[in-house]
Order: C-alpha cells, then sequence, then structure tokens
C-alpha cells in the first residue's frame, strides 16, 4: 500500500483545526484575497503569504505593517518660534496641539527572497501580491517573530514516523538557520542546519528546554493522529515549527513527504538509524535485502542468456 501524500497546505489546515489539542499551536491562517489582506495587516504587524501548493518555500512572500506619524504642514497665522518660547504657556498648547493634530500614516513593506518593495496603500500592495500570485490560491498566515540565532531567525523541523509497532512516534527534532536578509529557512534557500541544542539552549535553561521538547514530542503525535484521521495512509509528516520570542511553538506548516536525510548530518547517528529503520519498514526507503537480491540476481540473468545463445 503506497505512503499518502497530501500537498494542499489549506487542506491540512482545515483538518488541523479541527483538533483543540494541535489548533492551538496553529497561528491565524486564512485562503487569500483583498478583504482578508486588509483584515490581516490591522491584526498583525507581519504576515505570511504562501502559495497552497509548493515545497522549499518556494513563492513564500513576508508583509510588514508600518505606521508612522505624520506631522500637518505649518500654518502661515501660527505662532512663530519666537512668539512660544517667551511664553511657556503657549508653548506648552502648541505642542499639546500638534500632537492631537498629527495623523497616523500605514504603508506596506513587502519582502520576498532578499528583495524589498514598499507600498504606501493597500491597493497598491494587493495589485503587487496579485501580479506574483496569478490567479493561484494562495494563504495569509499570521507572522510569528523568530527568535534568532546570532541575529539570524531559525525554525524547528520536527519529524513523525509510524514506528515497528504501527504506532506514531517523533524520531528527531532538528533546528534550520536562514541565510542573511532571507525570510525563509529551507536549506535549499541558503539556510544551514543546527542541533535543536544549539539553537535553544540559549533561550531557555535546562528545565526549560526539556519542557519544550516534551511538549513538541508529544505536539508531533497529536498532529499525525490527526491527519490520519482524514488520511489514513500517512505514515510520516515533517512539522515546521516556529519559536516566538517567549519560546512559545507555532505550527507553520506541516510536510507529508519530509526530507530524512537532513538528520543525518546531525551528531545523533542513532536517532538517524532509528528513522531509516523506520522508514525502510513502511516503504519510504528501500531495504539492504532488496537491494542485495536485486544485484545477486543480475549475474543468474546473464548466465541464462548465454546457455540460451549456445542452444
Amino acid at each position: 500500500m503506497s505512503i499518502q501524500r497530501v500537498s494542499s497546505k489549506w487542506t491540512k489546515t482545515v483538518v488541523l483545526q479541527r483538533s483543540r489539542t494541535v489548533n492551538e499551536y496553529i497561528p491565524v491562517t486564512r485562503q487569500y484575497d483583498r478583504q482578508t489582506l486588509e483584515r490581516m495587516t490591522e491584526l498583525f504587524e507581519l504576515n505570511y503569504i504562501k502559495p497552497d501548493h509548493g515545497t522549499y518555500g518556494n513563492g513564500v512572500m513576508r508583509v510588514k505593517t508600518v505606521h508612522t506619524f505624520s506631522e500637518p504642514p505649518t500654518s502661515d497665522h501660527s505662532n512663530s518660534e519666537e512668539d512660544i518660547t517667551d511664553d511657556p504657556s503657549l508653548a506648552e498648547s502648541s505642542s499639546q496641539d500638534l500632537e492631537t493634530s498629527s495623523h497616523q500614516v500605514t504603508s506596506y513593506e513587502l519582502q520576498y527572497g532578499t528583495k524589498q518593495e514598499f507600498y504606501p496603500t493597500l491597493d497598491e500592495l494587493h495589485q503587487a501580491l496579485e501580479e506574483r500570485i496569478q490567479g493561484h490560491l494562495y494563504l495569509i498566515q499570521q507572522g510569528i517573530p523568530l527568535l534568532k540565532h546570532e541575529d539570524l531567525p531559525f525554525d524547528l523541523r520536527v519529524l513523525t514516523q509510524k514506528n515497528l509497532k504501527n504506532n506514531w512516534e517523533t524520531t528527531g527534532i532538528l533546528g534550520r538557520i536562514a541565510a542573511p536578509g532571507k525570510i525563509i529557512t529551507n536549506i535549499h534557500g541558503g539556510g544551514r542546519l543546527a542541533t535543536f541544542e544549539e539553537l535553544v539552549l540559549p533561550h531557555l535553561q535546562a528545565t526549560g528546554f526539556q519542557k519544550l521538547r516534551s511538549e513538541l514530542y508529544r505536539l508531533g503525535i497529536h498532529t499525525a493522529v490527526q491527519l490520519q484521521k482524514s488520511f489514513p495512509r500517512l505514515k510520516e509528516i515533517g512539522i515546521d515549527i516556529a519559536l516566538d520570542e517567549t519560546g512559545r511553538p507555532w505550527i507553520l506548516e506541516v510536510n507529508t513527504l519530509p526530507g530524512i536525510y537532513a538528520f543525518g548530518l546531525l551528531p545523533d547517528k542513532e536517532a538517524y538509524r532509528r528513522i531509516k529503520r523506520y522508514a525502510i519498514a513502511y516503504g519510504r526507503l528501500p531495504s539492504k535485502k532488496k537491494k542485495t537480491s536485486r544485484h545477486a540476481a543480475k549475474p543468474q540473468a546473464s548466465s541464462s542468456k548465454v546457455k540460451s545463445r549456445a542452444r
């Protein structure tokens, strides 16, 4: 029986939101349209816009809402600086009037890759996004300000697999550090790997680190169990986890074809051997026995051909 894969981010999000336990970890996520863009930019300073189908962080964009205060132009009939200085009460009154009369100006910063663009109105931002979206389904998700390692944002990948008893088991956690100037941490986008301990221990005490580790291991299982209710042939998932500035974990998205080999680059080789063992058992990786039997069969086939020719 083949391993089930689910490519739609929106489909997976809807399924996960049905679980009260898992839904607490999901940032506000909606299908993109003009009205939703307006609402999300009002609610959150950062928002990520990403394609419903896509891998390696391709097509991901970030919108930052920027608020500034604009002072109205000075009137010809206003008090001169000298007049105000002569009377302290007038100076205080003028300062209060200026503060009251200033108004908030909202603009938007759009970033994709390392490129940044600025738009003074929501309509212009929406038009620029539409040109990049080109009619495809995109999602808009509440942005989580990520913890940083050496001034670079990072996130985590939690791997959960079916074990040899056909039960869900979280088998590994690794960290991914964004390349300078990038908004994504994917290795294919220039990010680099790091251990969970290396990235998290500087931010949390030992007890907090162990608590988070246990929480992520449980979350991996809860997420897999919930997805399997709708997709019964799942065997493995990779969960992209953001840690906000308080260390709280958030589910950014779930991948049903998670990368495995990156775990082999980490120091814990025993964990990687277990990951491979499970992947072989449920058919993600070929077994060594099959490889050996195929190699052994080749000489026999060539031998039979020789006999056939001899006849």
